[in-house]
Protein backbone atom coordinates (compact mmCIF):
# COMPACT_ATOMS: atom_id res chain seq x y z
CA UNK A 1 0.00 0.00 0.00
CA UNK A 2 2.81 2.38 0.92
CA UNK A 3 4.56 1.62 -2.39
CA UNK A 4 1.36 2.41 -4.28
CA UNK A 5 1.08 5.81 -2.60
CA UNK A 6 4.70 6.63 -3.46
CA UNK A 7 4.03 5.62 -7.07
CA UNK A 8 1.07 8.03 -7.38
CA UNK A 9 3.11 10.88 -5.84
CA UNK A 10 5.86 10.35 -8.46
CA UNK A 11 3.30 10.43 -11.30
CA UNK A 12 1.75 13.67 -10.02
CA UNK A 13 5.21 15.27 -9.65
CA UNK A 14 6.30 14.46 -13.24
CA UNK A 15 2.94 15.59 -14.65
CA UNK A 16 3.35 18.95 -12.93
CA UNK A 17 6.92 19.37 -14.26
CA UNK A 18 5.83 18.52 -17.80
CA UNK A 19 3.07 21.16 -17.67
CA UNK A 20 5.50 23.80 -16.38
CA UNK A 21 8.04 23.03 -19.13
CA UNK A 22 5.30 23.26 -21.77
CA UNK A 23 4.19 26.66 -20.47
CA UNK A 24 7.78 27.91 -20.48
CA UNK A 25 8.25 26.89 -24.11
CA UNK A 26 5.01 28.62 -25.08
CA UNK A 27 6.16 31.85 -23.48
CA UNK A 28 9.47 31.52 -25.30
CA UNK A 29 7.67 31.05 -28.60
CA UNK A 30 5.55 34.13 -27.93
CA UNK A 31 8.65 36.16 -27.12
CA UNK A 32 10.28 35.04 -30.37
CA UNK A 33 7.16 35.97 -32.37
CA UNK A 34 6.99 39.38 -30.66
CA UNK A 35 10.64 40.05 -31.47
CA UNK A 36 10.01 39.11 -35.11
CA UNK A 37 7.01 41.44 -35.35
CA UNK A 38 8.92 44.28 -33.72
CA UNK A 39 11.81 43.75 -36.12
CA UNK A 40 9.43 43.81 -39.11
CA UNK A 41 7.79 46.99 -37.82
CA UNK A 42 11.14 48.69 -37.44
CA UNK A 43 12.09 47.77 -40.98
CA UNK A 44 8.84 49.22 -42.31
CA UNK A 45 9.56 52.49 -40.55
CA UNK A 46 12.57 52.94 -42.82
CA UNK A 47 10.15 53.56 -45.70
CA UNK A 48 7.74 56.43 -46.27
CA UNK A 49 4.20 56.76 -45.00
CA UNK A 50 1.32 58.92 -46.19
CA UNK A 51 -0.90 61.19 -44.14
CA UNK A 52 -4.67 60.81 -43.91
CA UNK A 53 -5.12 62.05 -47.49
CA UNK A 54 -4.41 59.79 -50.45
CA UNK A 55 -2.07 60.75 -53.26
CA UNK A 56 -1.59 58.96 -56.58
CA UNK A 57 1.87 57.35 -56.56
CA UNK A 58 1.72 56.02 -60.12
CA UNK A 59 1.04 52.61 -61.60
CA UNK A 60 2.91 49.84 -59.78
CA UNK A 61 2.91 47.80 -63.01
CA UNK A 62 6.02 49.80 -64.02
CA UNK A 63 7.99 47.89 -61.39
CA UNK A 64 6.91 44.40 -62.45
CA UNK A 65 9.65 42.10 -63.71
CA UNK A 66 9.83 41.94 -67.54
CA UNK A 67 7.49 44.93 -67.80
CA UNK A 68 9.62 46.61 -70.47
CA UNK A 69 10.20 43.38 -72.40
CA UNK A 70 6.43 42.93 -72.73
CA UNK A 71 6.05 46.29 -74.47
CA UNK A 72 6.59 44.83 -77.92
CA UNK A 73 5.52 46.38 -81.22
CA UNK A 74 2.11 44.75 -81.15
CA UNK A 75 0.98 45.66 -77.64
CA UNK A 76 3.27 48.49 -76.47
CA UNK A 77 1.16 51.36 -77.78
CA UNK A 78 -2.08 49.97 -76.35
CA UNK A 79 -0.60 49.20 -72.92
CA UNK A 80 1.04 52.61 -72.54
CA UNK A 81 -2.06 54.43 -73.79
CA UNK A 82 -4.17 52.75 -71.10
CA UNK A 83 -1.56 53.50 -68.44
CA UNK A 84 -1.39 57.15 -69.44
CA UNK A 85 -5.19 57.40 -69.25
CA UNK A 86 -4.93 56.24 -65.63
CA UNK A 87 -2.48 59.07 -64.89
CA UNK A 88 -4.65 61.63 -66.67
CA UNK A 89 -7.66 60.52 -64.64
CA UNK A 90 -5.82 60.86 -61.33
CA UNK A 91 -3.95 64.09 -62.05
CA UNK A 92 -6.59 66.07 -63.98
CA UNK A 93 -8.12 67.48 -60.77
CA UNK A 94 -4.88 67.40 -58.81
CA UNK A 95 -4.77 70.50 -56.55
CA UNK A 96 -1.54 71.48 -54.80
CA UNK A 97 -3.36 72.70 -51.69
CA UNK A 98 -4.91 69.28 -51.16
CA UNK A 99 -1.71 67.29 -51.54
CA UNK A 100 -0.27 65.96 -48.27
CA UNK A 101 3.41 65.62 -47.47
CA UNK A 102 4.78 62.10 -47.35
CA UNK A 103 7.17 61.51 -44.45
CA UNK A 104 9.67 58.89 -43.35
CA UNK A 105 11.33 58.00 -40.05
CA UNK A 106 14.60 59.58 -41.22
CA UNK A 107 13.41 63.22 -41.47
CA UNK A 108 12.89 62.86 -45.23
CA UNK A 109 9.70 64.40 -46.61
CA UNK A 110 8.25 64.19 -50.11
CA UNK A 111 5.89 66.62 -51.77
CA UNK A 112 4.11 66.45 -55.15
CA UNK A 113 3.52 69.67 -57.07
CA UNK A 114 1.46 70.33 -60.17
CA UNK A 115 3.13 72.88 -62.45
CA UNK A 116 0.92 74.43 -65.14
CA UNK A 117 2.17 75.59 -68.54
CA UNK A 118 -0.22 77.38 -70.91
CA UNK A 119 -3.47 75.91 -69.63
CA UNK A 120 -4.84 73.52 -67.00
CA UNK A 121 -4.48 70.70 -69.54
CA UNK A 122 -0.75 71.35 -70.01
CA UNK A 123 1.10 70.50 -66.84
CA UNK A 124 3.66 68.28 -65.22
CA UNK A 125 3.85 66.65 -61.79
CA UNK A 126 7.11 67.20 -59.91
CA UNK A 127 8.21 65.25 -56.85
CA UNK A 128 10.31 67.25 -54.35
CA UNK A 129 12.42 65.85 -51.52
CA UNK A 130 13.07 67.65 -48.24
CA UNK A 131 15.51 66.91 -45.44
CA UNK A 132 14.76 68.61 -42.12
CA UNK A 133 12.28 70.82 -44.03
CA UNK A 134 14.98 71.99 -46.48
CA UNK A 135 14.39 71.32 -50.19
CA UNK A 136 17.07 68.95 -51.46
CA UNK A 137 16.15 67.55 -54.88
CA UNK A 138 13.34 67.06 -57.38
CA UNK A 139 12.34 64.82 -60.26
CA UNK A 140 9.74 65.17 -62.98
CA UNK A 141 7.23 62.49 -62.03
CA UNK A 142 4.68 62.82 -64.82
CA UNK A 143 4.30 64.74 -68.05
CA UNK A 144 2.14 64.29 -71.13
CA UNK A 145 2.59 66.48 -74.22
CA UNK A 146 0.25 65.87 -77.15
CA UNK A 147 0.87 68.78 -79.52
CA UNK A 148 4.43 68.42 -80.77
CA UNK A 149 5.04 70.02 -84.14
CA UNK A 150 6.18 66.87 -85.93
CA UNK A 151 5.48 63.15 -85.69
CA UNK A 152 5.70 61.48 -83.31
CA UNK A 153 3.46 64.16 -81.86
CA UNK A 154 3.26 63.00 -78.23
CA UNK A 155 5.73 62.75 -75.37
CA UNK A 156 4.98 60.96 -72.09
CA UNK A 157 6.83 60.41 -68.82
CA UNK A 158 5.26 57.92 -66.40
CA UNK A 159 6.60 57.17 -62.91
CA UNK A 160 5.80 54.94 -59.96
CA UNK A 161 6.97 55.58 -56.38
CA UNK A 162 7.37 52.61 -54.04
CA UNK A 163 6.96 54.06 -50.54
CA UNK A 164 8.47 51.02 -48.81
CA UNK A 165 11.93 51.44 -50.33
CA UNK A 166 11.94 54.93 -51.87
CA UNK A 167 12.45 53.57 -55.41
CA UNK A 168 11.07 55.45 -58.42
CA UNK A 169 10.43 53.54 -61.64
CA UNK A 170 10.18 55.61 -64.84
CA UNK A 171 9.48 55.18 -68.51
CA UNK A 172 9.75 58.01 -71.07
CA UNK A 173 8.68 57.68 -74.68
CA UNK A 174 7.44 59.36 -77.86
CA UNK A 175 4.26 58.05 -79.45
CA UNK A 176 2.20 58.64 -82.56
CA UNK A 177 -1.58 58.13 -82.73
CA UNK A 178 -1.29 58.13 -86.52
CA UNK A 179 0.51 54.81 -86.88
CA UNK A 180 0.31 53.79 -83.19
CA UNK A 181 4.08 53.61 -82.89
CA UNK A 182 6.31 54.05 -79.84
CA UNK A 183 9.82 55.48 -79.62
CA UNK A 184 11.26 54.47 -76.26
CA UNK A 185 13.62 56.98 -74.69
CA UNK A 186 14.29 55.77 -71.16
CA UNK A 187 13.31 53.00 -68.78
CA UNK A 188 14.99 52.78 -65.41
CA UNK A 189 14.83 53.09 -61.66
CA UNK A 190 15.85 55.92 -59.37
CA UNK A 191 16.35 55.95 -55.62
CA UNK A 192 15.67 58.53 -52.93
CA UNK A 193 18.77 58.48 -50.72
CA UNK A 194 18.95 59.18 -47.00
CA UNK A 195 20.44 62.55 -47.91
CA UNK A 196 17.32 63.44 -49.90
CA UNK A 197 19.15 63.28 -53.24
CA UNK A 198 17.53 61.37 -56.11
CA UNK A 199 19.95 59.27 -58.14
CA UNK A 200 19.62 56.70 -60.93
CA UNK A 201 19.77 53.27 -59.37
CA UNK A 202 19.36 51.03 -62.43
CA UNK A 203 19.30 51.87 -66.14
CA UNK A 204 17.54 49.28 -68.29
CA UNK A 205 17.09 51.20 -71.53
CA UNK A 206 18.32 54.50 -72.97
CA UNK A 207 18.13 55.77 -76.56
CA UNK A 208 20.53 58.71 -76.77
CA UNK A 209 19.63 59.24 -80.45
CA UNK A 210 16.39 60.89 -79.29
CA UNK A 211 18.28 63.63 -77.41
CA UNK A 212 17.83 65.96 -80.38
CA UNK A 213 14.04 65.55 -80.28
CA UNK A 214 14.02 66.12 -76.53
CA UNK A 215 16.04 69.32 -76.80
CA UNK A 216 14.20 70.60 -79.87
CA UNK A 217 10.86 70.31 -78.08
CA UNK A 218 12.27 71.56 -74.74
CA UNK A 219 11.21 68.42 -72.92
CA UNK A 220 14.14 68.04 -70.55
CA UNK A 221 13.43 68.78 -66.90
CA UNK A 222 15.99 71.16 -65.40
Amino acid sequence: MKNLIVFFIIIIFFSSCKKEIKNTVSVGDRNTQTETLNSASNNNLQGFYKSDKEVFLGDSVLAIKNYFENLNNNTGYVILKKQNELYLKNYSNFLNNDIPQISSSTNIKLKFEKQLFKSKNEYRIVLYTFLNDKKIDSVEFYRNVTALEYEPSSYTNLSYLNLKNGKIWQIKYFSSPVDKSIGYIFYGRKEILQSGKVETDSLYYLDESLDVEMEKNKLYYN
